[in-house]
């Protein structure tokens, strides 16, 4: 079961930020729900329905009102949202210090609950090339992903995926690359994020990328984002770690901190 997810967000330094997506994906006349808010008919993107089971099965939960545990994650959403908005940003890079801290997790939740707000869509992105594993928590085996678009000139639209969740879309992983750094300091990666960010300006793109302390990705591949977001495993991650991961993270304006695996247990209150 996920742990609570603690100190959302804990305000930080500058500004500056972006957005653009690519989904092809046609907003048919766009046409109301029974409950009066905004359909989205997806027309080129591809659509793999996955069951509230299998989220809540690989723990993803923040779709769910009714668990209390989705409640730190509206939360975080709710910070995050209100930098962007204040910032005129629209693109995210989320790390840790190092593996195991639950940072993709906490990616693919958080992206769920701003996918919630009828008048904002997101798009997540695996850019953790040595292991990609966003597409593993919707039970998603991808035909492609940002290796292919890389290495063999797959398009976008190729790509995407939405998974049944309105308002949201995926980048996914499919492949590992050990010369990742080199791959993310490419032309292409630097074309892709460019396309993603200026393609709508109403989309928010979280890029989830790996760990800052194993190897230099982060620090190649945040020049191409607005801000980043750091998780910290409560109880495993040391001082000198979190102060050596914000050192690096100070290349773009850090939003703050999510502590995740928190072993004293906040009450959460159901109202």
């Amino acid at each position: 079961m996920m742990a609570t997810i603690a100190d959302v967000v804990k305000h930080a330094k500058q500004n500056q930020l972006v957005e653009k997506e690519i989904e092809q994906v046609s907003r048919k006349p766009i046409q109301a729900d029974s409950s009066g808010h905004e359909s989205i008919t997806y027309t080129t993107t591809k659509v793999v329905n996955v069951s509230n089971e299998t989220l809540t099965a690989n723990r993803v939960i923040a779709q769910n009102k009714e668990d209390p545990r989705s409640t730190p994650f509206h939360m975080l959403r709710a910070k995050v949202l209100k930098e962007l908005r204040d910032n005129n940003w629209n693109s995210l890079a989320i790390s840790a210090p190092t593996p195991g801290a639950g940072k993709s997790l906490v990616t693919v939740n958080l992206a769920m609950s701003i996918a919630m707000e009828v008048n904002q869509t997101v798009l997540i992105v695996d850019m953790d090339l040595r292991q990609p594993s966003l597409h593993k928590y919707f039970s998603i085996e991808p035909e492609y992903g940002v290796q292919d678009y890389i290495e063999n000139d797959v398009s976008v639209k190729e790509m995407l995926i939405n998974p049944g969740v309105e308002r949201l879309s995926i980048i996914p992983g499919r492949k590992r690359m050990l010369n990742s750094s080199e791959k993310l300091a490419s032309p292409k990666v630097k074309a892709l994020t460019e396309e993603l960010k200026n393609r709508y300006e109403s989309r928010i793109v979280i890029y989830d990328l790996p760990p800052l302390l194993v190897s230099d990705d982060v620090m190649v591949f945040l020049p191409y984002v607005d801000c980043s977001l750091l998780v910290v495993e409560s109880g495993k991650n040391t001082r000198e770690e979190i102060e050596s991961s914000m050192l690096i993270a100070k290349e773009k304006p850090l939003l703050g901190t999510v502590l995740n695996k928190e072993v004293d247990h906040r009450k959460v209150y159901v109202y």
